[in-house]
């Protein structure tokens, strides 16, 4: 039928696409806004199928049968009505459009006028906002996660499952660092991620992701995020052919460190998205402060329990400085002067545990100081490793440390007889300069043997330490002595040196 003068001006004046369709579904007018929208001319458009042309394939049936229906039974059950749906461009992508269709009788011929309009721009602000919304819900969640008495893993699976609802992924993993900073350990997977990817979560449980290894290794290596659009292109993406198409992954900072990594995946390819990229910063900076204020928590609850145990571990040190000081002594006011000493090194010693705000501290005055606080002189112990500095918080664990080991040696070990000694030695790390190793060795006393239970001066020897430093603690019971060594403990270089003038 051809386009009389009814319906040339709406094609000329309309501000929408607007296409026009005989009762057989074939385009019979096609105006410029339908061009820009659809990317087909007129020239092109005009006399081919409209369900082929614009109409994608799942709709396709329906739009074949409404058409058929309209024939048979003279029913139309889309006319006069606004309708939002996805048309299909030239290229092939697909985009949203509102559509409302009319019918049109002329001569005896029906013809149905559709007004298309691209809502692409209106789904993106909805989208946002509904996403700007979804992540004022998820990041008020983990503000009232950190003031709540609940554990940094059961922070973790929260945001595991905050962000998969939030990007809508289906399956999220939390890694944790390792103290070595050189290894990432699996720790949790989102809510259901086992039933929804069991074969995922095997393969992961068989590797090892060190630094730039696979797609958490390069997260740890890098400290920024990391979007893979296209897993099967990625040569290491080490997690092939497991039903995903694309992830992403970033990490969580404490203390200026990397403490773990969490990772995405995607059974759909994912082309970056900045927004996503820019929430995952900001709920990593989130769940660190999480992980920082129960670190806090537990390094006080330390250092509150170790004010009680130092009340009790004082006497024997006492016990031990009296022992020394008057135990062979031939003048009385000496040894009593010599005692006074001592008791006035515990007393600089209590002030290091106190100096929380202070700057950093050399490791050989901290460790002087913590000797002598305990009575413990040159004759009886020997020192030695290159001037490093430590930040405070690690200052009073290593002052504690020393002092438990002090105490020990008074108790048991190489200090309870008069020959026993003790060799203080530190070193920086031989694979990392940025570390330090630490090491105390006892000889010339009673052979150690571990004892029966691990008491709270044990906590601070291992778990404290480790802890503060961020190095790996070792306790060894040998005929010899006892052993400590502390491995990779951070330090903040050599002290700064003023200028001459």
């Amino acid at each position: 039928m051809p386009i009389d003068s009814v319906i040339s001006p709406i094609l000329e004046t309309a501000l929408d696409a607007v296409v026009v369709m005989d009762r057989d579904g074939v385009v019979r007018a096609w105006n410029q806004h339908a061009e820009t929208i659809f990317g087909w001319s007129a020239t092109e458009a005009i006399g081919q199928n409209l369900g082929e042309l614009i109409v994608p394939p799942a709709l396709r049936p329906a739009h074949h049968r409404g058409l058929r229906r309209y024939n048979e039974e003279g029913v139309a059950r889309v006319l006069d009505s606004r309708l939002e749906l996805d048309g299909l461009r030239k290229d092939g992508s697909e985009i949203p459009v509102e559509l409302s269709i009319t019918l049109v009788s002329r001569a005896g011929s029906d013809v149905f006028i559709g007004f298309l309009r691209d809502i692409s721009e209106r789904k993106r602000a909805e989208a946002q906002l509904e996403y700007q919304l979804r992540e004022s819900r998820l990041m008020l969640g983990l503000s009232d996660l950190a003031a709540s008495d609940k554990s940094f893993d059961e922070a973790l699976l929260a945001t595991l499952d905050a962000i998969c609802e939030l990007a809508d992924w289906p399956v999220g993993h939390a890694l944790l660092v390792c103290d070595d900073q050189a290894s990432l350990k699996s720790e949790l997977w989102s809510t259901g991620a086992r039933s929804k990817a069991p074969d995922l979560v095997e393969a992961t449980a068989a590797m090892e992701f060190g630094p730039g290894v696979g797609l958490p290794g390069r997260v740890l290596e890098t400290g920024q995020p990391v979007w893979i659009s296209e897993v099967g292109a990625d040569g290491n993406f080490l997690r092939q052919g497991l039903g995903f198409k694309s992830a992403f992954a970033f990490p969580v900072f404490s203390g200026g460190r990397c403490i773990a990594v969490l990772e995405f995946f995607s059974i759909s390819a994912r082309k970056p998205q900045e927004h996503l990229l820019l929430s995952a910063r900001a709920i990593g900076a989130q769940i660190g402060r999480v992980h920082e204020r129960r670190h806090s928590e537990e390094v006080r609850s330390l250092l509150l329990a170790e004010l009680n145990h130092r009340a009790k571990n004082i006497l024997a040190v006492v016990r031990g400085m009296a022992h020394l000081s008057f135990g062979s002594a031939t003048d009385l006011a000496e040894a009593q002067a010599a005692f006074d000493r001592r008791i006035d090194s515990i007393a600089k010693a209590n002030d290091i545990l106190h100096a929380q705000s202070g700057n950093s501290a050399l490791l050989g005055d901290i460790i002087d100081e913590a000797l002598s606080g305990c009575g413990v002189g040159g004759d009886r112990a020997s020192r030695g490793g290159p001037e490093l500095c430590i930040d405070s918080s690690t200052t009073i664990m290593i002052s504690l440390a020393v002092h438990e080991l002090c105490t020990n040696a008074f108790k048991y070990g190489a200090l309870s007889s008069g020959d026993g000694r003790v060799e203080i030695r530190w070193q920086k790390h031989p694979a990392d300069e940025s570390r330090f190793d630490f090491e105390w060795s006892e000889s010339g006393g009673p052979p150690a043997s571990e004892p029966d239970r691990q008491g709270f001066g044990m906590r601070i020897l291992r778990r404290g330490m480790e802890l503060e430093s961020g190095g790996r603690a070792e306790v060894a019971y040998t005929p010899e002595g006892l052993r400590y060594r502390l491995s990779g403990a951070r330090h903040s270089g050599p002290p700064r040196r003023a200028n001459a003038v």
